[in-house]
């Protein structure tokens, strides 16, 4: 039989879900966790976790319910594979001070400021930096992963000195599959750790984005 053991939890930002389980009458609810402590042994371990139950869809929604965000939890568990705990009970508050000092460090606000581009606050939902900056008279969100690096945020920069003639070719690349779609409102733009951006257009027509890079332009484009 699979030990079974009982911990105190640190739930992480996403909220739980449920999906199919392949057996008739039930699902599995999942949540992830980014911290447990084992009461048994007093050791606490971090990293990325899962914790998890199958239950009929009603009790589903009670253990969905009973996992919040940035919470702790306590219940009995078994491990299962690649990190997942498995539930047979519903867990309950908890508190706990080792675990405590985690969640303080784990919902502390995150920023990066750039002389130029400006303040960053870390969204953990998306796990990037965010920026609001200027872009042809309006404001845009600029998105970063790794807002220490200097690539992402240079390329960023070179992309706002020239915002017309990168704004219209993605725009370009956008029309050329779904014209109405060119005339979309542009919401963002993202830089990856390697230097490639993606623009972000909404509106009516759905939404819609551009990808490339400075040395090969705007490259493609998806209209959703």
């Amino acid at each position: 039989m699979t030990e079974q053991f009982e911990i105190v939890a640190l739930t992480d930002v996403d909220a739980a879900f449920i999906q199919p389980s392949g057996q008739k009458g039930e699902v599995i609810v999942r949540k992830s966790i980014t911290a447990y402590k084992r009461l048994d042994t007093g050791a606490v371990q971090e990293g990325l976790f899962e914790l998890a139950a199958q239950a009929v869809p009603a009790r589903a929604q009670l253990y969905r319910i009973s996992l919040p965000s940035d919470a702790l939890v306590r219940m009995t568990v078994r491990k299962g594979e690649q990190g997942r705990l498995w539930m047979d009970h519903l867990p309950a508050p908890a508190q706990d001070e080792d675990l405590e000092k985690l969640l303080e460090e784990q919902v502390a606000e995150k920023t990066y400021t750039d002389d130029t581009l400006g303040l960053f606050r870390f969204d953990r939902e998306s796990s990037v930096y965010q920026c609001e900056i200027e872009w042809r008279k309006k404001t845009i969100t600029l998105e970063i992963e790794d807002v220490e690096s200097e690539l992402p945020r240079e390329i960023a920069r070179k992309l706002q000195a020239e915002a017309e003639k990168w704004e219209l070719a993605a725009r370009a690349q956008i029309k050329a599959i779904k014209p109405a779609a060119s005339r979309m409102s542009m919401q963002s733009v993202s830089v990856d750790n390697e230097g490639a951006f993606t623009f972000w257009f909404a509106g009516k027509s759905g939404i819609a984005y551009a990808a490339g890079s400075l040395e090969e332009g705007v490259t493609d484009a998806t209209v959703i």
